[in-house]
């Protein structure tokens, strides 16, 4: 930080931090009770449907604004369904219920979209009109033959984040001030105009990616593969940093559990050098091996856990490190690779102790 200036986050993102330092997946649900206020103002959904999406409605009475709502599955779902934000509207007497799902990092579940349309067909027998509106961060276009299905008579558009940040630009307040504050530390004020930062970013890209491979490779892809086999292929790091936000290798050890090591990328000054292994919801052997997670976290200095009790969610132990800790000594790199090597070396003991979870060879 230079002299003199200070620097202070937002109000919401100080707040996000406090409520949800211990969960790197919260932050769109946070985003969706957020945004959920903000339609509620006065004509504020109104407007929002009639400026990005091709819902034609003429007056609207809200009756009804519920978040993270869940319903049972029907007969030929694979889970319960639970839509980011449902909303109960009337126009001119007549009723309308709008699902919203939102996206910052990653795509839809499997086949999400098309077991929301089917909850609305139930509406639809109610007399009611049913919408679905997809907000996402990134392009993720989707076609509506593949969600509304079966004579449903839903519609559906899609939004991008930039979209909405660009019209709240027109409905100022204070707490849209300071949404609009956090979407540009979150990087959803997307302008599609390159600024100084990207330019030297870009220019210095092929530097950056070497230096980030030589921490994963080498010496640490040697630990690996002795104490692990083999990781997944280079390209598997772009896809992470595209949908997680993190610039990671990846180990995957065929007993639905996998080791993510790398840079994860955050609203700070400096990126968190980590270390994840993580457990699919559908691994057979998931108790067990949670049982044996918790114990090796109580062991172990450093490593933390997230989402142990949720059947939802990949149960993960993981060592985080702000890289601001390597840059004192004289080699970064090898710094960095040492302390991979000393994670990936406690992981190995886990393995160890646990040999009937069916890990690679």
């Amino acid at each position: 930080m230079k002299s003199g200036v200070i620097c202070m986050s937002s109000l919401l993102m100080r707040l996000y931090r406090l409520l949800g330092n211990k969960d790197r997946n919260q932050q769109e649900d946070y985003l969706t009770e957020i945004f959920a206020e903000i339609l509620e103002k006065d004509g504020l959904l109104l407007d929002f449907l009639r400026t990005l999406t091709g819902i034609s409605i003429s007056s609207m009475d809200i009756r009804e604004v519920t978040t993270q709502k869940t319903y049972a599955k029907q007969v030929d779902h694979i889970s319960d369904s639970r839509p980011d934000m449902m909303i109960r509207f009337s126009d001119r007497d007549k009723p309308h219920i709008l699902f919203i799902e939102n996206k910052l990092g990653t795509g839809e579940g499997y086949q999400q979209l098309k077991r929301y349309a089917d909850h609305l067909r139930s509406y639809e027998a109610d007399g009611c009109q049913t919408h679905l509106i997809y907000i996402t961060k990134t392009y993720d276009p989707k076609k509506k033959s593949d969600i509304i299905q079966n004579g449903n008579a839903a519609t559906f558009d899609q939004v991008r984040w930039y979209q909405i940040y660009n019209w709240l630009q027109g409905h100022r307040s204070e707490l849209i001030d300071l949404f609009l504050g956090y979407m540009e530390e979150i990087h959803l004020n997307d302008s599609r105009r390159f600024v100084p930062q990207d330019i030297y970013a870009i220019q210095h890209m092929e530097r950056l990616i070497r230096m980030m491979d030589a921490c994963l490779d080498g010496p640490v892809e040697e630990t690996v593969t002795a104490l692990f086999n083999r990781s997944t292929g280079w390209t598997n790091r772009f896809a992470q940093l595209r949908d997680y936000g993190r610039y990671m290798k990846q180990n995957d050890q065929g007993n639905f559990t996998v080791i993510n090591f790398g840079f994860y990328l955050t609203n700070d000054e400096y990126p968190l050098v980590s270390i994840l292994f993580q457990v699919n919801p559908k691994c057979p052997n998931r108790a067990g091996l949670i049982q044996a997670m918790n114990e090796f976290v109580e062991q172990n200095e450093g490593w933390e856990s997230q989402d142990m009790d949720d059947n939802t969610s990949w149960a993960t132990i993981y060592y985080d490190k702000n890289l601001l800790e390597f840059l004192s000594a004289a080699d970064h790199i090898q710094v960095v690779q040492e302390h991979f090597i000393a994670r990936l070396n406690e992981l190995y003991v886990l393995k160890q102790q646990y040999p009937n979870f069916e890990w690679k060879p």
